[in-house]
Formats: structure tokens, sequence, C-alpha cells
């Protein structure tokens, strides 16, 4: 086990998950300014947009590491309200006000549109968060009482939730499957597939999980470019947030299969080219890389939306980068992680500061 900031055990392939949930969600939301700006259709929009579809499952493995560390536990109400909360609502209180005045500084011409960014926009996913774990206790308690059983009947209605909202069905006309349906699914799903002990073996496993990714992840590309064939989406009508259909919840658990397997095999055989490719990531360099993001990747989700305001703010007045070649795309992924990045970790080692970095 791996010590996180506060000594407490980690597990290394959760991390790795949360490690590229962030970068997903940073992916995404970079390809969005470089659509906006391109005609729906065109080559660099169709270059670009297409990536979305690899990035949409970054919000789901999020909610589904939730699940895998957090249910089935033993916590008081209270202490559990306390601790998960106030690592959520402390740095997003702190971000959340700055970022509207940040926004006003930079883009001075009409600053009251600003000022219920606190309560929407670009924050939904902490608000959707926030509900969640108001909820989780409730879950813990089913999860303890019933046991995988329990969870499979769950996640066996959350499945027709999702069947029927993929197919433009839900909610169906008089059935009312609202509390088995949303993201709370993804939560029990992670839990599921963390603990569940398949009659499969973990090379298969690994394979099951990679190819459950390409299959639907391709369905999902084909979504994208069908619609823009027949002109159904436009430059400002990304089809991306499609996270409660079945598609994105099979890419998101091939995923996560696949990670946590490529661990178990390795751990069991040594000398086998999984463990040499999962000793890359664990035992190198970039083990202290991925278990950093992993650490820093809340305040990453909080803050990053300053590094790409700010870089919207050079393109529109001094370079142009939106406008130009999406070649910069991956170059400023890469900025917008790094800067992210480092203001999140500046902050983490600073004791006062380390309650609003995000930091965990």
């Amino acid at each position: 086990m791996i010590k996180n900031i506060n000594g407490r055990d980690r597990i290394f392939y959760l991390d790795e998950v949360r490690a590229l949930a962030i970068l997903l969600v940073i992916l995404c939301h970079i390809i969005r300014e470089f659509c906006k700006i391109r005609p729906a259709g065109s080559l660099g929009w169709t270059a670009s947009g297409i990536l979305i579809d690899f990035g949409v499952i970054g919000v789901p493995l999020f909610l589904m590491i939730s699940g895998a560390l957090l249910l089935n536990r033993d916590y008081e109400l209270p202490d559990f309200l306390k601790r998960r909360f106030s690592r959520i609502l402390i740095p997003f209180l702190f971000w959340a006000i700055l970022l509207p005045i940040y926004k006003i500084v930079i883009y001075p011409k009409d600053p009251s549109k600003y000022l219920t960014l606190f309560l929407d926009g670009q924050y939904w996913f902490i608000w959707m968060l926030i509900g969640v774990y108001l909820f989780l206790p409730i879950i813990n308690s089913f999860v303890k009482e019933y046991g995988i059983k329990g969870v499979e009947y769950f996640l066996a209605i959350w499945s027709v939730t999702l069947i029927l909202n993929t197919f433009g069905m839900y909610p169906f006309h008089n059935l009312d499957l609202s509390y088995f349906a949303g993201y709370l699914g993804y939560i029990v799903l992670g839990y599921y597939l963390s603990v569940k002990e398949f009659n499969i073996k973990d090379r298969y496993m690994i394979w099951i999980g990679l190819l459950l990714f390409i299959v639907f992840t391709a369905i999902n590309m084909r979504y994208t470019l069908t619609h823009i064939k027949v002109g159904a989406i436009t430059e400002h009508a990304l089809k991306y947030y499609l996270y409660q259909t079945v598609v994105v919840a099979l890419q998101s658990a091939g995923v996560f299969l696949f990670i946590e397997y490529i661990a178990k095999y390795a751990s069991k055989h040594k000398s086998s080219f999984e463990n040499k490719i999962y000793s890359f990531f664990k035992d190198t360099s970039m083990y202290k890389i991925i278990y950093s993001i992993s650490v820093c990747s809340y305040g990453i989700f909080l803050v990053h939306y300053f590094v790409i305001y700010g870089i919207r703010w050079i393109s529109k007045n001094i370079v142009p980068i939106y406008s130009k070649s999406v070649l910069y795309l991956p170059l400023t992924f890469i900025v917008v992680t790094l800067v992210s990045w480092l203001i999140i970790y500046v902050l983490s080692k600073i004791p006062y500061l380390r309650e609003i970095s995000g930091a965990h």
C-alpha cells in the first residue's frame, strides 16, 4: 500500500484511474474551446470533436472511484458528512467565489452575467457530487445490509434506466425508476467492479475491459460523425455530456476493468509482460507523476478553468491559439494540465493554504 498526504493507505490502480479521469476532463474542456470557433462538420471540428468520445468517461470514472473507496464502510453519519463535505466545500467555495472575480477582470464588458457562475455553469459537477454524497450513506447501508446481491439488483435496474435513456425513452410513460437512475449508479458500479470476484481469469478480464472500451468508444464516435453529417450538431452543441447512457457506462466500465486487472495480474505474475507495463507506472518516476496528479485532481478540476479562460483571453487578444491548427490542441492540453497542477501542488505544500487547495 502507498500512503497519501494524510498518511492513509492508497490503492495504486485507483490513483491511476483518478489521474486518467482528470486528464480526460481537461481534454474535453480544451476540445470545446477549439470546436467553438469552427463550423460543425469541418475537418478541424471533426478532428478535435471526436476526441470528446474518449474524454466523456472522465466524470464517470471519478464517481466510480468514490464508490470503490466509500461503499461498504463503517462510519458514523456525522463524521462522514463532516469529512467528505469539508474536503469538497472548502476548496469549492474558495475557487468558485474567486472565478467570477477573475473573469470580470479579464472580461470586464459585462460583469453581471458572471455573478451566477457560483451556482451553475462550469461547477455543475460539484453540485452533482454534493447531491450524490448526501445520498451515499443510504446506499452504504443498503450495500452493507444486502451485500453483492443487493448491488447487482440495483445495477440491473440502473441498467434499464440507461438503456431507456440511450434510446430516448426515459422517463418512460408511468414507469418511475428515478431512484435508480442518474449518476448514483456509477458510484455503485465502481464498488461492484472493485470487489466482485468474476469467474474469469484475470488476463481475460484485461482483454474484456479493453474490448468494452474500444467497441463502445467506436459506437460513440459513429454517433458523433453521423450527427455531423445530417447537420444535427452545431459548433455550440457538442454531444459529449451523455453520461447517463449505456454506451458511456460500458466505456467507463471497460477502462476501470482494464486498469484494475492489469494491476491484479501483474501482482501475481512477476515475469509477465503485464507486470513490466504495470511496473513502468508503479516502480519508476511515473509513479510520482501519477500519484501527484491523483492527489491534486480535485484541486486541478477547480483551478483549470482559470487557466483555460486565461488562454482564451490570450487567444482573443494576443495570439489566436484556438483558431490555429488543431495541432495546437495537445500543446494547450499540456500547458493547462501543468499550470493547474503546479498551482495546486504549491498550495498543498503551504500549511494554511492546503485546505483550499483541494489536494488530498
